[in-house]
């Protein structure tokens, strides 16, 4: 099974060769791995000219933004499933082999994301979710996946079949930020999300003011995709009103059963199950720790 892989990028040091060297590290023979570079000047197309025996493909031009750049990589790629990975996060050391085998024994699987991990700019990871969310495919492709209400979907842990990316015919440019959210929205109105129990890639949180910016960029955008979309139940938005309390509330509160691959503790195999889950990614001890946490950094 080939799998696609695409990373888009503008100025991405010093983070970018981290991101080459875990997709280049993988144990995996069939990745297709496609980089597109926006015209870098701070020594990131420099750099990847020297790793460009390890890509399939490699170009260096100016583009009109992110989702441009990933729709122009993800137009050349061949594989049988797709995925994209920032040029600031990284894989786990065994995502492809992973994402490979379970599409290949549940082919009935279309869509999947593994449990959110996170690093800091000293490339620790500091918080894996400890719980695979149950995210219905009812609230995805109503919108209600975001910042207040259940939480966003992580991009970098996402994998899907070609015939579903085709389906929907692929990212929406319109979307100059939130163009990952709107192509979940489309993806859920015709396929159910399936939770795996690992997890597969790791997002660098980088907290600078840029990043601020670029948030509420998104958050704008969200709003926009939602406007014509169906409204959450006034419960849910009462609750949001609360802020962290009520998210947390929310989200340990509703229980779902929804598809998750997990892998047994005895036996070498992956399992494909139902069960009800809640839709929070964090339980009860995480979320005491975090105000904890909160609670010491004020």
């Amino acid at each position: 099974m080939k799998i696609s892989l695409v990373t888009a990028v503008r100025n991405a040091m010093p983070w970018v060769p981290e991101t080459v060297r875990s997709v280049i590290g993988q144990d995996y023979p069939g990745l297709e791995y496609i980089v597109i570079d926006g015209a870098s000047t701070d020594g990131t197309r420099e750099y990847l000219r020297t790793q460009a025996r390890h890509f399939s493909i490699l170009r260096s031009e100016p583009d009109d933004g992110q989702y441009a750049a990933i729709a122009k990589g993800m137009n050349c790629a061949t594989g049988d499933v797709l995925g994209w990975i920032n040029g600031d996060d990284v894989l786990m050391p065994w995502t492809l082999r992973t994402v490979a085998r379970i599409f290949q024994e549940f082919p009935h699987v279309e869509w999947i994301s593994g449990m959110p991990a996170y690093l800091n700019t000293a490339s620790e990871c500091f918080l894996v979710s400890p719980v695979a969310a149950a995210y219905p495919r009812r609230y995805i492709a109503n919108g209600w996946f975001r910042e207040g209400l259940l939480g966003y979907l992580m991009q970098e842990t996402m994998f899907w079949r070609r015939d579903l990316w085709e389906r929907v015919g692929g990212l929406d440019l319109q979307w100059g930020w939130a163009g990952d959210f709107d192509l979940w929205v489309r993806f859920a109105a015709i396929a159910e999300l399936t939770a795996v129990a690992t997890p597969l890639a790791a997002f660098r949180i980088r907290g600078e003011a840029n990043r601020s910016r670029q948030g509420s960029a998104y958050r704008d955008e969200v709003l926009r995709r939602c406007a014509a979309l169906p409204a959450p139940p006034a419960l849910w938005r009462g609750l949001a009103r609360l802020g962290k309390p009520g998210e947390a509330l929310l989200r340990l509160g509703l229980w779902s059963r929804t598809p998750i691959v997990a892998h047994a503790l005895i036996g070498d195999r992956w399992h494909y199950l139902r069960n009800r889950r809640p839709v929070s990614r964090n339980d009860l001890p995480r979320l005491l720790l975090e105000q904890a946490l909160r609670s010491a950094h004020d």
